[in-house]
């Protein structure tokens, strides 16, 4: 269970830094040619941990749901796995489309299309944010739910 709260918290925790501290640092204090290279960098490195955590936290889950629990949960257990589910084709769509646009348009030096896919990457992230949070709620709280 660790595994999966580890996951959880690198995922949860950058999707949170990026969204509300380093993306406001960098739109405050660089132009687009500094700023547009430096997230992508970052995402070229947090997302490979994203990509980590989402395997560790499927696989965990699922550990924890047929092999703990015997799949005798409660209806926050399936809650949770759906929204992982839309989580992970959230992301999956993030980093297969706007993402690998952003870094054509960088390495072009097209910087107002790799704003637009910034603003692309930064709406789906505030999205799956919000999943995030409120499936961490419902695993803390969602047995005392019932």
């Amino acid at each position: 269970m660790a595994t999966h709260q580890i996951a959880t918290l690198v995922w949860i925790g950058g999707m949170f830094f990026a969204h509300f501290a380093l993306r406001e640092a960098a739109q405050l204090k660089l132009e687009p040619p500094q700023r547009l290279p430096l997230l992508l960098a970052v995402f070229d490195r947090f997302f490979v941990w994203v990509w980590i955590a989402i395997l560790a936290l499927w696989g965990s889950g699922f550990w924890i749901f047929g092999g703990i629990y015997a799949t005798q949960v409660g209806w926050h257990v399936h809650a949770m796995m759906l929204i992982a589910l839309i989580m992970s084709a959230l992301f999956a769509y993030i980093y297969f489309v706007p993402y690998r646009a952003m870094g054509k348009s960088v390495a072009a030096g097209d910087w107002r299309g790799a704003a637009g896919r910034m603003s692309t990457i930064r709406r789906i992230i505030g999205v799956n944010l919000s999943l995030g949070l409120v499936t961490a709620a419902i695993g803390s709280a969602g047995r005392y739910l019932q």
